[in-house]
């Protein structure tokens, strides 16, 4: 059965819409300065992965179970989504949403990604991904200590920054261990271990950004040059100075590529 997804709205609903993703194990809250500061101009719907929260009394509010099937994940957050929405996803995020915009393409008006990849780990035909044997003994510490596996991943999305301790501080801020559920982080990794979008990427045919931090230790800002084809919509941005999560480390700069990118100003 389906998690009742958590979601929170901001700016007017007359204005161009996006739907945003977080990454795998962070809340909304996590995105929520870059979406307070693209409601200027946008109406926001941002979204919780199944079972991720910053709120340790939500997970008693409903008997659903998690699912990280990607169909069925499409399906709920299409449940969610304004129709014809720009859709924004970061990490695993950026994954769900290229999976949506090409499998679901009537609803998705643009597509906009921040450090994700298209294949998170290492295949024969990949080598720009995690080595499995790395990623397997980071999901073994998932399931036996998810704070101590949470905190070692945030010091690895920190580092390059240029204030690597204030993002790490920052993004520990928006981590309740208390509200740690292990289902959605297993369930999130699995679907990060799982999901090939390479050639979700060759199908897309709508208008497609993707942002990369310069000094991202975890998805190396040329991870798209892997790709044999690419799109004549596609556009690729590079920060630098910043690691994991442009949007946070450089907000200002982030909110103009996509108002550019958008409104073609």
């Amino acid at each position: 059965m389906r998690f009742q997804l958590e979601y929170s709205c901001l700016g007017e609903r007359s204005n161009q819409a996006i739907f945003m993703i977080p990454g795998w194990g962070m809340p909304k809250e996590s995105m929520l300065p870059f979406a307070e500061a693209l409601s200027e101009k946008f109406y926001i719907v941002l979204v919780d992965l199944p079972g991720i929260t910053s709120n340790s009394d939500s997970l008693q509010l409903t008997r659903l179970g998690m699912n990280y099937d990607i169909d069925v994940l499409t399906e709920q957050f299409l449940e969610i989504a304004p129709d014809s929405s720009w859709w924004i996803g970061w990490s695993l995020g950026g994954m769900i949403a290229t999976y949506v915009a090409a499998r679901r393409s009537s609803r998705v008006k643009g597509l906009i990604t921040f450090s994700s990849s298209p294949c998170f780990v290492r295949q024969d035909e990949w080598p720009t991904g995690m080595d499995e044997s790395s990623f397997n003994n980071f999901a073994k510490l998932v399931h036996e200590s998810p704070d101590t596996a949470l905190r070692r991943f945030i010091a690895l999305q920190s580092k390059g920054a240029n204030d690597s301790r204030v993002l790490q501080k920052q993004l520990i801020e928006y981590v309740n261990p208390e509200a740690f559920n292990g289902l959605a982080l297993d369930g999130g990794l699995r679907l990060l271990k799982n999901l090939d979008v390479r050639r979700e990427f060759a199908l897309l045919d709508c208008p497609n950004l993707h942002i990369y931090g310069k000094q991202d230790a975890l998805v190396p800002y040329d991870v798209l040059s892997e790709l044999d084809q690419i799109s004549g919509k596609q556009r690729v941005e590079v920060i630098d100075g910043c690691s994991h999560q442009p949007f946070l480390e450089k907000v200002e700069k982030s909110k103009d590529l996509i108002e550019q990118f958008i409104y073609g100003v």
